[in-house]
């Protein structure tokens, strides 16, 4: 099966705190033209889709109709949660497939490996916390304090020192005893690691994000655990 992995988009309500930084009809072209490119058959939207941190679902599905709708096709999609829209209504926990060989590649968003944003009481105040800087933002001060941390620190340009360890390397590494490719979000950067257990072949990937106007993702072939990075700007 041919799959396309994509995570961390933010979907926002497209006030000033938002940062997918897409227009609704350019991503929905960008999706159509990979799948077409790729012959894709399933898409795993891997967590962070929503920012429901900050806006609720109703906002967002006001803001981009059309690219929710084509979303929301269940036959092509298959959608998991992350911290940022743990509160969706849908979605999954995780997701894994596994081939005619045996091998499973396991999806997950990848929150659960960071102690603030794998536990509920750290989500619920990182929700409070972004309701308070919802409204300093407004103020043009602040607002541009806000995007300039965000570029740099906030997990788009660069790996968040909070990311920039091995903590998520090693999270993965203790799933690939089970998987033979686990595939993870949340940290904003494009991973790839390979390495052998018991003599098997293991695979480590990280599906970047979608935001401030970049496209970043994987291309699997699942029966044959061949893989692709995509970025596109």
């Amino acid at each position: 099966m041919n799959l396309l992995v994509l995570s961390d988009f933010h979907l926002c309500n497209g006030d000033k705190f938002g940062t997918f930084g897409w227009k609704s009809r350019e991503f929905k072209k960008i999706l159509k033209r990979l799948v077409k490119h790729y012959n894709i058959e399933q898409i795993i939207l891997n967590g962070d889709i929503f920012e429901l941190y900050k806006y609720n679902y109703s906002d967002i599905a006001a803001e981009y109709p059309k690219l929710i709708k084509f979303i929301n096709k269940k036959k092509l999609f298959i959608y998991i949660r992350g911290n940022h829209d743990w509160v969706c209504d849908y979605g999954l926990e995780n997701y894994t497939i596994e081939n005619s060989k045996m091998e499973k590649i396991y999806f997950e968003h990848g929150h659960e490996a960071d102690l603030w944003n794998g536990t509920l009481p750290g989500r619920v105040i990182g929700r409070l916390l972004f309701r308070f800087l919802k409204i300093l933002v407004n103020i043009n001060f602040f607002r541009s304090i806000y995007l300039r941390i965000v570029e740099i620190d906030a997990e788009i340009n660069h790996i968040p020192r909070r990311y920039n360890s091995w903590r998520y390397l090693q999270y993965a590494l203790n799933l690939l005893k089970k998987y033979d490719m686990v595939v993870l979000g949340h940290t904003h950067k494009i991973e790839t690691h390979e390495c052998r257990y018991l003599g098997k072949k293991k695979v480590y990937l990280n599906s970047g994000a979608c935001t401030l106007g970049k496209f970043e993702g994987l291309f699997i072939d699942s029966e044959t655990l061949k893989y692709e990075i995509i970025k596109l700007k």
